[in-house]
């Protein structure tokens, strides 16, 4: 049964966009990232089959210890099931990530991730394996990071890929993100606009992986470069003021399906009518477009480099200050504008040494600290509330 525009329009505006009424609006998850390197050596630790120690072989008698469900995956890795509702697994490059279940205050979720990546270090250290907080491989180069998820979903992704620039296969096997997911709430479409204009300031104030394969880069957030350039069609800002719904339905339908060979990759709109189509590829389809923001349940921020935990309050402060608080929210509208594809740029390539940038964030800083106290010692509580502002003392 072949797909209709109409058809996927409604979809896009009843499933990733329509008002949320939640029993805990302001709930939070993580998605955090980790890149495993062999101590010794700085080369990368792998999933499985690895020479030294490899990564599974450390996390399935961890699970079992920790009362975590291993669960298989179609012939890769396993992936675990935390009591909580937790997640831990692979990226395709053998990244570790923790996501979280959603939590219902910052500092449960910070207090739950940090907990979690204590565990992953204690245990990965006893073999000699240290998991990177940085935002891309500084040390390896692709050719040293095989493909270590094999399923057609990852083979598929590779090929096409392969077939238009190497950024591609560099952000699925070199990359780790921060990513925060929050609430759509009562009013997505200010909340849609709020989030795409936060991208490039969250880049810039968390930009932490200048250094690649052991050399530096142009970029103070090279991880960032890599999404911005991996293929223009699936990445970026998508915002319109006018139509929110209707932009994010046609950059889906312009990006390219990731799923033929060489040259019969084409945009998806051009498979809608075909009776080959289903509701299943437009599904899969979705989820191979990586937006600075993502519409699903919830909003999912991707724009953030992975963070060291200790520092973790302070994204989850700054980003669920301005949103989650309405004042520190309409003010915050105020100042940052429309969302901008050329300030993601700026903020990828110079971080806060470009003046507007650094300009913007000093000003959020101070909104988002008075937000969060506002918001109150139950949902961040005070320590979680100094470690912030230390982070944003060092960086400003």
């Amino acid at each position: 049964m072949s797909l209709s525009e109409a058809e996927l329009l409604e979809d896009v505006r009843q499933r990733l966009f329509a008002p949320v009424k939640s029993a805990n609006p302001r709930a939070i998850g993580l998605e955090l990232e980790l890149i495993p390197v062999h101590k010794a050596t700085r080369t990368r630790a792998l999933a499985v089959n690895d020479s030294r120690a490899s990564t599974g072989e450390v996390l399935s008698p961890l699970g079992r210890r920790e009362g975590w469900q291993e669960e298989s995956n179609g012939g890769d890795p396993p992936f675990w099931t935390l009591p909580d509702g937790a997640r831990i697994s692979f990226e395709p490059g053998g990244q570790i990530e923790i996501s979280t279940a959603p939590k219902p205050t910052a500092s449960k979720v910070i207090d739950s991730t940090q907990g979690l990546v204590k565990t992953l270090r204690d245990a990965m250290a006893t073999s000699g394996i240290e998991l990177l907080a940085r935002g891309v491989d500084p040390f390896n180069n692709i050719d040293a990071v095989p493909l270590q998820l094999r399923r057609d979903r990852y083979a598929g992704m590779t090929r096409y890929f392969d077939s238009i620039g190497p950024s591609g296969v560099q952000m699925m096997r070199q990359t780790a993100a921060l990513q925060i997911n929050l609430e759509r709430g009562e009013d997505p479409k200010s909340r849609w606009r709020l989030l795409n204009g936060l991208a490039p300031i969250v880049v810039a104030l968390f930009a932490n992986s200048r250094q690649y394969a052991g050399k530096p880069t142009a970029w103070a957030s090279y991880r960032a470069q890599l999404w911005r350039t991996l293929d223009p069609s699936r990445t970026g800002i998508v915002y319109d003021e006018a139509a929110p719904v209707e932009r994010y339905l046609r950059f889906a339908l312009d990006a390219i399906a990731m799923r033929g060979d060489g040259p019969d990759y084409r945009a998806f709109r051009e498979s809608i009518g075909e009776p080959a189509t289903n509701r299943q590829d437009w599904l899969f389809h979705l989820s191979t477009l990586f937006p600075e923001v993502r519409p699903k349940e919830f909003f999912e921020l991707r724009s953030a480099d992975t963070i060291e935990p200790d520092m973790l309050a302070a994204p989850v402060v700054f980003v669920t200050s301005l949103v989650y608080d309405d004042e520190s929210a309409h003010r915050t509208a105020e100042l940052i504008g429309a969302p901008s594809d050329k300030l993601l740029e700026r903020a990828g390539r110079l971080g806060l040494a470009d003046p507007e940038i650094r300009r913007i964030v000093s000003r959020l800083v101070v909104i988002a600290l008075e937000g969060a106290r506002r918001l109150g010692v139950e949902y961040i509580r005070r320590p979680h509330l100094e470690a912030a502002y230390q982070y944003f003392a060092r960086a400003l």
